[in-house]
């Protein structure tokens, strides 16, 4: 089986800004069908658009990725592994705490440039 592979929000940006080695990570996988996006990631990406241009370019990209759903199992999951990392003195935002259990329960990886996402236990990163 491929290895799957969520992108995170702060590598699909530097995707946009034509990163050498992201782009051609990102690209590779695309051919290959190992990328995932899901719904936390296309609501960070869209908000932070500055066009309509942007955003119709955007939302056609969004449509060609293969995603993961969300369901109640996450949204707990989510809720408890946000607490358990509180416990712990580890604050992340719970859009990224969605992120990892969707990777988590999907058996995914994580693309991200974001620290913390390296608190959450068990969690495949891509380095």
């Amino acid at each position: 089986m491929k290895q799957r592979i969520i992108i995170d929000t702060s590598i699909w940006v530097e995707y946009f800004k034509n990163k050498a080695g992201i782009v051609e990570f990102i690209d590779n996988g695309l051919d290959n069908g190992c990328i995932y996006i899901t719904g936390p990631i296309i609501s960070e990406l869209l908000q932070g658009v500055k066009s309509d241009k942007e955003l119709n370019m955007l939302s056609k990209c969004i449509d060609a990725d293969p995603g993961f759903k969300i369901d109640t199992k996450d949204w707990i999951d989510a809720g408890v592994m946000s607490y358990s990392l509180r416990k712990k003195g580890y604050a992340i935002p719970l859009t990224d705490i969605l992120i990892a259990v969707i990777a988590k329960n999907n058996d995914a990886a994580v693309y991200t440039l974001d620290k913390h996402f390296s608190y959450i236990p068990g969690l495949e990163l891509i380095k």
